[in-house]
């Protein structure tokens, strides 16, 4: 892939999420714990004609909109291989390597990944903000986009996003 010769990336201080997690490594389940993520957006592109990439206005509102959904919520990985999810009369039962909890389903972000890293956050954060820059027309230029997930103090994790041209 030829470098593109622009890049657009926001990174306001209220992108982010405040949010409940686990991780699973080994055989082990972490204990719940919660962080006030940050998120960070760059988009690598072409000029669309306007001298940018993505208009900075368009893709912080389409990023926030994004993370408010996990805001206030307890992440949990709906495919993984470790951890059972179950429903029952409004609560969701987690159980991973002998720990049980019990959580109102509202309060869930129940989300297609395998494990609730920042990795995968930021992987689901992206997979979203593709489709609603395509839903929006405002793809048009971009090549790459990737998205940071910061768990702690200059603890990121990323997941990148290649655009077919």
């Amino acid at each position: 892939m030829t470098p593109s010769p622009f890049v657009t990336w926001v990174e306001p201080a209220d992108l982010g999420f405040n949010s409940a997690h686990f991780i699973t490594y080994g055989n082990v389940c972490e204990n719940l714990h919660g962080h006030n993520f940050h998120t960070r957006v760059t988009a690598h592109g072409d000029d669309t004609g306007e001298g940018y990439v993505l208009d900075f206005v368009a893709l912080t509102r389409l990023a926030r909109e994004i993370c408010q959904t996990l805001s206030d919520r307890v992440i949990l990985p709906a495919t993984s291989p470790v951890v059972r999810l179950t429903e029952e009369d409004g609560l969701v039962k987690v159980e991973s390597f002998g720990k049980r909890f019990w959580i109102e389903k509202e309060g869930c972000a129940i989300l297609q990944i395998p494990n609730a890293t920042a990795e995968l956050i930021a992987r689901h954060i992206g997979e979203r903000l593709t489709d609603a820059l395509h839903r929006e027309n405002l793809a048009g230029g971009v090549h790459l986009l990737e998205v940071g997930v910061e768990e702690a103090d200059r603890q990121w994790g990323f997941s990148r996003h290649v655009f077919p041209q």
